[in-house]
């Protein structure tokens, strides 16, 4: 009777009751399984995965100081051409470091802070009369990596020159006459050049900085490298004070807008000119560079071509030069073609004999005495600042070169802030040349 009414049964009904009395089998093993992973199981070890590896970051045990060095590669993706590739000393965008010779090959990175094993090797002094006694730094010069010129005007100026806005004519209460003044120029091949006024005034009488500070102690501070990244040389003739000595670069955008804006605010300039290191052209400074085996007459063709880039600075400072300097006829041609245009000679200090070769041919000079941020940390330079402070104390006056780092325009601010109340007077670079 019962196996009749199995086959009885309706076909369709049938499958039905199968398919579900199947359906509850399966859900109740799958929700047993599925309880016994969530109690025994480990979720690390479920279903495919993919694993990201993250650095993980462990902070030093001590800060490093803004600005610690780090060396990094001596091309840069962003570079174009020419400009791109010419080494330079420069603020937050690269500095090289000197090998054995004083001459440079890497580049350093300013933003990644790197245990100091890594900083160049010089005295690290903590105090003023540690700094006093220690050993001169070794100078270094620096290289650049181009940033395109943005700003936007931080003062109240007139006119406009490629995005730098500029005064032209007049002085304000801080500032200085722009260029170029009436009767210390001539036309040359590539624009105008320096040159002596026929009442005998000369451009390092017209452009340099009155000075007639006195006091016990003065320090002149010259900061270069400037004209190639907008951000920091805006910041250096903004922030420093007026009597900083400003160098630039003269391969610089719009160079002479950057020069008439920090006459503007009462800064005396400088220009930069590349002289032959030990090994060029491996660390190639341009093709402009002024060559210890070139000819006279090369020599001066390169080195009025880079004068005309702009007019407004009283005097030069070299880039480099070591080779250059062992050459005493190439170093001489040099100083009696800036006697000649009436222009002085500052020395970074990386060549002493540049600076005796000045004075021999009449030049109006003065060498730096420390380089300030050779190791561009806060603590290194400010221990550099107070050797020069001592110095001038002793002697009666100093003169630093650094580069515009970010950490060096805030240590230079800060202690020129502070050390008038300790009897020091800041001055111009061109007040100790002579």
């Amino acid at each position: 009777m019962a196996a009749f009414s199995f086959l009885s049964s309706k076909p369709l009904v049938l499958g039905f009751q199968h398919f579900g009395i199947g359906l509850l089998g399966l859900g109740a093993v799958t929700g047993a399984g599925a309880g016994a992973v969530q109690v025994l199981g480990n979720e690390a070890d479920a279903g495919p995965k993919v694993e990201i590896s993250v650095p993980i970051y462990t902070p030093p045990a001590h800060p490093p100081a803004q600005g610690v060095v780090q060396e990094v590669a001596n091309t840069h993706a962003n570079q174009t051409g020419l400009i791109g590739m010419l080494p330079w000393r420069m603020a937050d965008g690269g500095m090289s470091l000197p090998n054995a010779n004083g001459e440079n090959h890497a580049m350093v990175d300013l933003n990644t802070p790197i245990p100091d094993e890594h900083a160049v090797s010089d005295p690290h002094v903590t105090s003023v009369a540690e700094a006093a006694s220690a050993t001169p730094a070794v100078y270094a010069n620096g290289s650049a990596r181009i940033l395109a010129p943005q700003m936007g005007a931080t003062t109240a100026l007139t006119s406009s020159e490629a995005g730098v806005r500029v005064t032209r004519g007049g002085q304000s209460a801080v500032g200085l006459p722009s260029a170029p003044i009436a009767g210390v120029s001539q036309q040359g091949p590539n624009g105008l050049l320096p040159a002596i006024a026929t009442d005998g005034r000369t451009p390092f009488d017209v452009y340099r900085r009155p000075d007639s500070a006195g006091g016990r102690a003065r320090v002149a501070l010259v900061v270069g490298g400037l004209g190639l990244n907008a951000r920091i040389t805006e910041r250096a003739i903004n922030q420093l004070p007026p009597e900083v000595t400003l160098s630039f670069v003269p391969y610089a955008d719009n160079l002479q807008g950057w020069i008439n804006r920090a006459r503007a605010q009462g800064h005396e300039v400088l220009i930069e000119i590349p002289l032959e290191p030990f090994d060029f052209p491996d660390n190639d400074t341009g093709p402009q560079t002024l060559m210890s085996s070139g000819s006279a007459e090369e020599n001066q063709r390169r080195l009025e071509y880079l004068l005309a880039k702009a007019s407004g600075y009283f005097g030069v400072v070299n880039y480099m030069g070591g080779k250059f300097a062992s050459s005493p006829a190439a170093s001489a041609g040099f100083m009696r073609a800036l006697k000649n245009r009436g222009l002085g000679f500052i020395s970074d200090g990386s060549s002493a004999s540049l600076g005796t070769t000045a004075r021999t041919n009449g030049v109006k000079t003065i060498t730096a005495d420390r380089n300030i941020d050779q190791r561009p940390s806060a603590a290194d330079i400010e221990a550099q600042l107070g050797a020069l402070e001592a110095m001038a104390t002793q002697r009666g006056n100093a003169l630093g070169f650094g580069v515009a780092y970010s950490v060096t325009i805030d240590k230079i601010s800060a202690w020129a802030s502070a050390a008038a109340g300790r009897g020091v007077t800041l001055i111009p670079a061109s007040a100790l040349a002579s």
